[in-house]
């Protein structure tokens, strides 16, 4: 039996945050990092709660969470007792507390406690889509470990776009492209269905429409919500559909030479289209929902291929891993390391070509050099 799950409930537009006004609960955490605090952007949590709610903030994600601050929330949290937690912050906050929620239900399983915590999450970018998705990415050591299970899907995602005001360009085209990575994959996956689908490719139209006009002002309030909705939607068709390789090396190589996500996402997605070759008519369905050139299949995905790219360059992304600065020698080293960690990613699951060790070095090798 299949299935399509819509949840979280999405609360957004302007006034998203009076939700938070509305709740009973007597202890909160706020898991976040410390740019947020430094910022005062917890303020906007904090303001909205009920001045008799005990509030405990977190503040010690930083960017591609480590087990160890896993376990140092995981301490705050057991000492603390939560009924409600609040992940503020962009893919890394988010993840974290669902990292947190995940081992936390782990030991109330193993000490036989029937607990629930009710789980908001807020998002301060848009890109990742993890406040209506079950999975969390952490890192140990140089391997990024990706967990998925309900139990970590938020009750609450809020949307406020108060939040992306004071975002750098380059984090609005890291976050940007790692939308389109999630849609495009979401699109293409061989699990993917008719709803998934749908959300994936008006995912891929809004940031077709509006990414570039979000980087150039991102005080423009339409092009900057539609992004938000963007992501929110390519997270929704991930959570259903699964993704591909194009995540799995992100994983890797991100992990091992110190890469933001969406930044190692933007690098590889050619490279990966171009591998694909079974999916070939879905990206040829992309391109003519986009109205580009596609009379043909393979015009059609030429078409999507010419796109990415060109979006690449209006985002100052790099064309490939060498173009990044990535030491060729220490490269060369972890492409065994590499190829075990694509091959053991969950997301290579449901990659629309299963290719061989040989074929993944030789991608490797295309996504380093650009050729």
């Amino acid at each position: 039996m299949k299935e399509f799950r819509l949840q979280p409930k999405i609360l957004f537009g302007e006034d998203s945050l009076d939700y938070l006004k509305t709740l009973e609960y007597k202890k909160v955490m706020i898991v976040t990092d410390e740019v947020m605090t430094q910022l005062k952007l917890t303020d906007f949590i904090t303001n909205n709660l009920s001045s008799s709610t005990e509030v405990k903030i977190f503040n010690k994600v930083e960017p591609n969470p480590s087990m160890q601050t896993i376990e140092n929330g995981l301490k705050d949290f057991i000492d603390f007792e939560p009924q409600c937690v609040i992940a503020l912050g962009g893919g890394s906050p988010i993840d974290a507390c669902k990292a947190i929620l995940y081992f936390a239900y782990e030991l109330y399983k193993k000490l036989k406690v029937n607990k629930k915590v009710f789980f908001i999450a807020v998002p301060t970018t848009s890109g990742t889509g993890s406040e209506v998705t079950s999975y969390s990415v952490v890192t140990k050591g140089e391997h990024k470990i990706a967990l998925a299970d309900e139990k970590m899907l938020p009750d609450v995602a809020l949307l406020n776009t108060v939040f992306l005001n004071g975002l750098p360009a380059k984090v609005v085209a890291d976050t940007g492209m790692d939308v389109l990575t999630h849609s495009i994959e979401a699109y293409v996956s061989t699990n993917a269905n008719p709803f998934s689908s749908s959300f994936a490719m008006k995912s891929i139209k809004l940031i077709f429409e509006n990414l570039v006009a979000h980087y150039n002002d991102r005080k423009i309030q339409g092009p900057k919500e539609n992004v938000q909705f963007a992501s929110c939607l390519a997270g929704i068709a991930f959570d259903n559909s699964s993704l591909g390789i194009n995540h799995s090396i992100a994983h890797t190589v991100g992990a091992k030479f110190h890469i933001a996500h969406g930044r190692a996402n933007a690098i590889i997605m050619p490279y990966v289209i171009e591998v694909n070759t079974e999916a070939n008519r879905k990206y040829f369905e992309i391109s003519r929902e986009l109205g580009l050139p596609s009379d043909t299949i393979e015009e059609g995905k030429y078409s999507l291929l010419s796109f990415v790219r060109i979006l690449k360059e209006k985002l100052a992304v790099e064309k490939s891993l060498k173009d990044y600065g990535v030491d060729f020698e220490a490269f060369k080293r972890e492409i065994p390391s590499m190829l075990e960690d694509i091959k053991k990613d969950i997301c290579t699951q449901y990659n629309p070509n299963k290719l061989t060790d040989e074929e993944y070095v030789r991608l490797l090798l295309k996504i380093y050099f650009g050729e």
